[in-house]
């Protein structure tokens, strides 16, 4: 075992001054040479049969002791950290003190640390619960919605292309009069208004099939590929088709097409039913939200810049994975919302550092009241989402335990027992106003 020091640096930084007993030490020390002699040839030596002192005049001492400093301080660092009960929060940085044969190895690694936590008085904090209900309204509009999904395109003559049209389309991209590689799409369907630059709908609104347009963008100067930033490209677009859309009629023969409805009272006591159920998990979120906020506020911590960048990276990626998904890029976004970048940073910044905030929060209270989670409140948990899922409970947990979610289940238990033991401090107004939903 690892003989261990510990000094409070600045604000949540440790220095850890760690010693390495002279017999580890010794015989790592000696496998390094040993390994080593197996490795290399040296004129005159069988290999695993060459002298320390044969392998010093070649390689030099430093090169042993370094191996063997990069083989035992990882594993003592973890031992040390273990032992002394720290939660680092990024890579320490290592420095050797002293590694020399028959002498301990000692080095030092400082490191930050998960910062301490100071808990506010939760019987002080009351919350006014407003209960979002499902009117006529949100009904209707969800059927519109399914309705939309359900439409067919009907290719339309004799008119001028609109607003919320859908344009069949063939386009080619050019700079400086050259054609841009990868640019060219035939026959595709684009709806004006919807997801669609500016430039295109200015342009698209009030034409014809058969039309030929050239419209013009101008490429922002901060865009990743430094070659065409700044650049003017100029679409050449073709209009194949013009086609709108046409509602199907909300009918008995369309509800049965959407499932076991013997009419239409039957189809929208389902959908309000389906709704209710989606607002009773918003009105729970959003007074979570009030009660995680209202108790991180009377709390006392200072946020790690580390974990607000690391926080920051995790949003900067999901946006991007999520623009991917829908075919637009960073530059898309930014430009639809008017900003850039280091804005979109910014304000990342306050989110992630208030994300962080709460979750210290949340681990300190349930470290404080010893809010652990069991295994039979996993199995519990399991069995419940399986039965949500219509699906076999082994099934379930098979999967958890295959994608590696087991932990971000048990997480998710404690969070909701930390909110169960806040929901008995605190105190809940009800407010008698009906708050319609959106």
């Amino acid at each position: 075992m690892a003989k261990v020091e510990i000094k409070k640096q600045k604000e949540n930084e440790v220095k850890l001054k760690i010693e390495i007993d002279k017999l580890k030490t010794n015989s790592k020390l000696d496998k390094v040479y040993n390994d080593t002699s197996y490795k290399i040839k040296i004129p005159g030596f069988r290999k695993g049969k060459i002298p320390k002192n044969i392998l010093n005049l070649h390689l030099g001492k430093d090169y042993f002791y370094d191996k063997t400093a990069e083989e035992l301080i990882p594993e003592c660092y973890l031992e040390a950290i273990k032992k002394i009960d720290i939660k680092p929060i990024n890579q320490p940085k290592i420095k050797v003190i002293q590694i020399e044969e028959d002498k301990p190895l000692i080095f030092e690694a400082t490191v930050q640390v998960m910062p301490e936590v100071k808990l506010g008085s939760f019987n002080k904090i009351s919350i006014q619960k407003e209960d979002i209900k499902v009117t006529a309204s949100d009904v209707k509009n969800e059927i519109m919605r399914i309705q939309e999904n359900q439409a067919k395109l009907n290719v339309v003559e004799n008119r001028k292309s609109k607003k919320n049209d859908f344009l069949v389309i063939d386009s080619e991209g050019y700079i400086e009069g050259k054609a841009i590689e990868g640019s060219k799409v035939e026959k595709q369907l684009v709806q004006l208004g919807k997801n669609t630059a500016p430039e295109f709908n200015d342009k698209l609104i009030g034409c014809s099939a058969g039309d030929e347009k050239e419209i013009k963008i101008l490429v922002p100067r901060d865009v990743k590929d430094k070659k065409i930033a700044s650049k003017e490209i100029i679409y050449k677009v073709k209009v194949i088709e013009i086609k709108e859309k046409e509602l199907p009629e909300l009918n008995v023969d369309f509800v049965k097409t959407m499932g076991n409805y013997k009419n239409l009272d039957d189809f929208k006591k389902d959908i309000k039913d389906k709704l209710e159920k989606q607002i009773e998990t918003v009105n729970k979120n959003n007074y979570e939200r009030k009660l995680l906020e209202k108790v991180t506020d009377i709390c006392e911590v200072k946020v790690p810049k580390v974990l607000i960048e690391r926080e920051m990276d995790y949003m900067m990626k999901s946006l991007e994975d999520d623009l991917k998904s829908k075919g637009l890029s960073l530059q898309d976004y930014y430009k639809s919302i008017k900003t850039d970048e280091e804005k979109v940073k910014k304000e990342y910044e306050i989110v992630a550092e208030k994300r962080i905030k709460q979750e210290l929060v949340l681990d300190k209270i349930s470290l404080v009241e010893n809010l652990q989670v069991t295994e039979k409140e996993v199995k519990d948990k399991i069995k419940i989402l399986a039965k949500e899922m219509k699906q076999d409970p082994l099934k379930v947990e098979a999967t958890f335990k295959k994608n590696n979610n087991l932990d971000g289940l048990k997480e998710s238990i404690k969070r909701e027992k930390v909110i169960n033991f806040l929901n008995k401090q605190i105190k809940t107004i009800n407010s008698k106003k009906e708050v319609k939903s959106k």
